[in-house]
């Protein structure tokens, strides 16, 4: 066989190849694809006590009415596209009518883009959970917006949400207060540990009914129970496979 035809052999059997290793590719993102929404997912439960509803008083200075506005919100999960989100939907909100926060690939990192109630403009934040488990969201697009950077922290056992909107003069200059947005969460006994009732597709608290097939579930909000109308087996198969995870893990600690 001359170098030439031997030359043609290896090329051919390359090119038959191609298709077998992109297919071989393509089989792994997608087989990656559920271990990395079930990521997303176990990192935005950190976030789980924003779900609900709220009504807020918002203040340019701490202990001073002056100025004050009174605005709502309702957090709830969002899955659209096969991606967890949560998002917020603001009421008479004086710097944000909505916003969409996301997990990233990076470890412990969370996206949160906001729509200004002046107009359609969206702004980025991204950042983490400090040690007080205090979402702290710098903005990525330098100076462009009023709001350089946002809290948002809860207390009282999850009933009362506090969010801080800050400014920067200079890029590396201090932060000063814009203004404070202090939530109460709609409902008497809506907090932590008030009901042993799970929402089977987050783990959070359900408050909403759901049914299938005669059997009564929980969801924590509209887009955990649209979720479940549009694919109850789905859900139930993953909710199931959680319920043996987590058993496990209880036994695995017992016998060291």
């Amino acid at each position: 066989m001359t170098m030439w035809h031997e030359l043609r052999a290896k090329w051919w059997f390359i090119l038959a190849a191609m298709p077998l290793t992109a297919t071989a590719v393509m089989r792994s993102g997608l087989a990656d694809e559920p271990s990395l929404k079930k990521q997303e997912l176990e990192s935005l439960s950190q976030l789980q006590v924003l779900i609900g509803s709220w009504r807020g008083v918002g203040q340019p200075r701490r202990g001073s009415s002056r100025d004050s506005w009174i605005e709502g919100s309702t957090w709830q999960w969002s899955f659209s596209d096969g991606k967890p989100a949560l998002e917020f939907a603001a009421t008479k909100g004086r710097f944000y009518r909505q916003g969409r926060i996301t997990a990233l690939t990076e470890e412990g990192q969370f996206q949160l883009d906001v729509t200004r109630a002046d107009n359609e403009h969206v702004e980025r934040f991204r950042g983490s959970l400090d040690k007080e488990n205090q979402l702290i969201l710098s903005a990525t697009d330098g100076l462009t917006g009023p709001v350089a950077r946002i809290s948002i922290r809860t207390v009282a056992d999850g009933d009362r949400l506090l969010m801080l909107l800050e400014r920067r003069t200079k890029p590396k200059g201090r932060y000063s207060r814009i203004a404070e947005i202090g939530y109460t969460r709609k409902g008497s006994g809506f907090g932590q540990g008030t009901t042993q009732r799970e929402c089977i597709v987050t783990g959070g608290l359900g408050n909403i009914a759901v049914t299938y097939k005669g059997r009564t579930y929980y969801v924590c909000c509209g887009g955990c129970r649209d979720l479940f109308e549009d694919d109850p087996e789905g859900v139930l198969a993953e909710y199931k496979e959680r319920l043996r995870e987590k058993k496990a893990n209880q036994k695995g600690s017992a016998h060291p």
